[in-house]
């Protein structure tokens, strides 16, 4: 593991390439005020940020790219739903009438859109989930509770996800109580196998282009086919006029410490999926974990350092971020 005096900022980064949950910010949380101020001083000074996510477009707009000066949303480019768009901002800092690029759209018929959802159903319905409005994880508890099938169900448009927040580590009691078998995995009793496991079915036989993946913590994603975090980010970076929109261009990028990975999964055990993110850039190019996982897990051949300072997660890329003025 890394020393944190050998992780000191890099003063040569012109493009940041970040996760958004728990790296900039905690899940369905708008980031700190401090996380927001230290964005917008990255920004100023001339840095280019690349967010990769997950979660919704929305999500990002409502909870970081909103509290962001317009006159430096320029800049900033965002990949949303595993993947499956990419969007920018106007020089105004209004976002683009339409995206780079919508593998969504230019795949989905209206009929597949419903069928896929009718799928989703389905799959509520066969393990007896109950679905709640996408909400942080603590008010969840305080206002839903603790039962494995109570669920957070987030229709994103170009992805649906389901949050088993309460499903990742049955005790049991849980499992006794639930009418689908749940195999032990890496030692513990998780729900979303089963339902990732009957929704690939599902999804094949009605010839859905749907993957559903594991994400963050506790995520289930259903997610366009073939597209992910590396797809993303090698389709921005082989387009030139892409680039000229947050003022880079190609060569700008050709020497690794003006790129860097912030993320917060990388253990190819546990399903992270912000080693994607390193898989699409030059091995040599530093990605920085802000999780405390073992390198041990870690894809081999990619700079991956853990991050080891007083913080962790979105409090550790804040930290970070401040380490700049020290």
């Amino acid at each position: 593991m890394s020393e944190l005096s050998n992780i000191v900022w890099n003063d040569q980064l012109l493009l940041a390439v970040s996760d958004v949950d728990e790296t900039i910010a905690e899940v369905y949380t708008p980031a700190d005020p401090a996380m927001i101020t230290e964005l917008s001083s990255f920004l100023r000074g001339g840095g280019k940020l690349f967010m990769v996510t997950g979660g919704s477009l929305a999500r990002v707009q409502r909870d970081i790219t909103n509290r962001i000066d317009p006159a430096l949303r320029r800049d900033i480019l965002i990949s949303h739903c595993s993947g499956a768009e990419v969007w920018g901002f106007t020089a105004a800092g209004e976002l683009r009438d339409q995206p780079f690029y919508s593998v969504y759209e230019e795949t989905f018929t209206p009929e597949m859109k419903q069928q896929w959802r009718a799928i989703v159903d389905q799959l509520l319905h066969e393990f007896g989930l109950r679905p709640h409005p996408a909400q942080p994880k603590i008010a969840f508890f305080e206002t839903i509770g603790r039962e494995p099938q109570d669920i957070m169900l987030d229709d994103r448009g170009p992805q649906i996800t389901m949050e088993v927040v309460n499903g990742t580590n049955l005790s049991d009691e849980q499992l006794s109580h639930l009418n689908h078998a749940v195999p032990l995995t890496q030692g513990s009793y998780d729900l979303r196998i089963p339902i990732k496991e009957r929704a690939a079915q599902l999804f094949a036989a009605a010839n859905i282009p749907i993957t559903p993946r594991f994400g963050g913590n506790f995520a289930l994603d259903f997610a366009v086919e073939s597209v992910s975090k590396t797809t993303s980010i090698k389709a921005v970076l082989d387009n030139p006029e892409v680039l000229a929109t947050i003022g880079l261009k190609s060569e700008d990028l050709q020497e690794a410490t003006h790129l860097e990975v912030w993320g917060d999964k990388y253990s190819v055990l546990r399903g992270g999926t912000d080693r994607h993110m390193s898989e699409a850039l030059p091995p040599e190019v530093r990605s920085i974990d802000f999780r405390q996982e073992d390198p041990a897990e870690f894809p081999a051949g990619y700079n991956i350092v853990v991050w080891n300072g007083q913080r962790h997660l979105h409090d550790g890329l804040l930290e970070y971020l401040q380490s700049r003025n020290s």
